[in-house]
C-alpha cells in the first residue's frame, strides 16, 4: 500500500484539502497531539481554512511518543479522518496540520517555537493518559512515573533539573 503524501491522488470518496498548503505557515501550536486534537481541531481547523483561507498552520507537538511525530513527517503530516452516522460515512485527509515536534527530542525548537511572534495560538489537550489517577481510588495516583518524579523534586519539572525554578522566581 502506498503511503499518504503530498503527491497522493484522492478517489473521489475522500475529501482532501481544498486550501493551498504550500501557502499556510506555523501559526497554531498544539501541546498533546493525539487522536483528540487530530479528529478534532485539525480537522475544525482545515474546514475554517476553506471557508475563508488564512496561513494558520498546526505544529502538533507530541508530549510523549516521537513515534507519531516521526510518522506524521514521513507522510508530509497529512493523515485521514474517517466519521461515520447512520448510513453515512466521510473520509477527510486533513491538511491543516504543517509540522510536528517531540517535545522530549526537540525541546530547544519547541521553545523557540512558543515564542515566535507568528504563533497566534497555543492550545494543548490533556487527556485521561495524563491525569496520574489511581483507577482503584480516583484518587492522585502517587505511583504514576510522571507523578512520582514531581513529588520526588517538587522544585523541578518532570524531576528535569533544567527546569529548577531560581531563588526568588514565582512559582
Amino acid at each position: 500500500m502506498e503511503r499518504l503524501s503530498a503527491s497522493t491522488s484522492f478517489p473521489p470518496n475522500v475529501v482532501g484539502p481544498k486550501f493551498d498548503r504550500a501557502s499556510l505557515k506555523p501559526g497554531i501550536v498544539h501541546l498533546g497531539f493525539g487522536a483528540f486534537h487530530r479528529a478534532h481541531q485539525a480537522v475544525y481547523t482545515d474546514v475554517a481554512l476553506e471557508a475563508d483561507f488564512g496561513d494558520w498552520g498546526i505544529v502538533g507537538v507530541s508530549l510523549r511518543s516521537s513515534d507519531m511525530i516521526r510518522d506524521l513527517k514521513a507522510q508530509d503530516h497529512l493523515f485521514s479522518v474517517t466519521s461515520r452516522g447512520g448510513d453515512a460515512q466521510e473520509i477527510r485527509v486533513v491538511g491543516s496540520v504543517i509540522g510536528g515536534l517531540s517535545a522530549s527530542e526537540e525541546r530547544e525548537d519547541l521553545l523557540a517555537l512558543l515564542a515566535d511572534p507568528a504563533i497566534r495560538i497555543v492550545s494543548i489537550t490533556v487527556t485521561e493518559k495524563a491525569y496520574g489517577i489511581d483507577p482503584l481510588t480516583g484518587g492522585l495516583d502517587r505511583a504514576h512515573p510522571a507523578v512520582a518524579a514531581d513529588l520526588a523534586t517538587p522544585g523541578t519539572h518532570g524531576g528535569d533539573r533544567r527546569y529548577r525554578r531560581r531563588p526568588g522566581a514565582a512559582a
